[in-house]
């Protein structure tokens, strides 16, 4: 499927969407005609049914990815409570198809970035929105990567026998609100933080 015939698809699902139901199994608002939806540290409008996205205050531009991206949230969410259990990518329906995937665009460029780098892992991860978390590793954050989705990022010093390691978690019920390929997406978003690891 071609990304335009992507866009349709979510266009379709997203324009049949009861609003005030989908808000409340997603956990957004549904305000003057749009849903209010929180991303990472941003938020972003999504116009009901024509699915146009804008950015509360921001001027930096968003991936095109991101747009089906919010309406496959609102289209797929069903209510399901979050889990608060940490599962591994490779957990979730159909991890193992997308693993490599999510490795190449996640895992792998954090551990290059950030795995001698500890104050800058601490400093990107506080700029995405995240918040630290007491978990086996040297340092890691929560982030709420959508407001049904919580992820968690640690990182791993390493030494000289052990290389360092970052590893990316989902909470369980993560699937009930995104495919499988998508949440893929949420990790890669992660990469974003490198832009902070030098900011005082």
């Amino acid at each position: 499927m071609s990304f335009e015939d992507a866009v349709d698809k979510a266009l379709e699902d997203f324009g049949k969407l009861s609003p005030f139901v989908a808000a409340s199994k997603s956990g957004t608002d549904f305000k003057n005609g749009k849903f209010v939806v929180k991303f990472f540290n941003r938020t972003f409008l999504i116009s009901h049914p024509d699915g146009e996205v804008e950015e509360v205050g921001g001027e930096e531009g968003y991936p095109k990815w991101l747009r089906v991206l919010l309406m496959h949230y609102l289209s797929q969410a069903d209510g399901t409570a979050v889990a608060d259990k940490w599962i591994a990518y490779r957990q979730l329906p159909g991890g193992n198809f997308f693993e490599q995937r999510f490795l190449n665009m996640s895992i792998n460029p954090l551990t290059k970035a950030f795995g001698d780098d500890i104050e800058g892992f601490k400093r990107g991860c506080l700029a995405l929105g995240g918040e630290p978390i007491t978990r086996t590793g040297d340092a890691g954050f929560r982030f709420r990567a959508l407001p049904k989705i919580p992820m968690a990022c640690i990182l791993y010093l390493g030494d000289e026998e052990v290389q360092p390691a970052v590893n990316v978690l989902l909470d369980a019920a993560s699937f009930a609100y995104l495919p499988t390929e998508d949440l893929s997406l949420l990790g890669a978003h992660l990469n974003s933080m490198q832009r902070y690891r030098t900011q005082k």
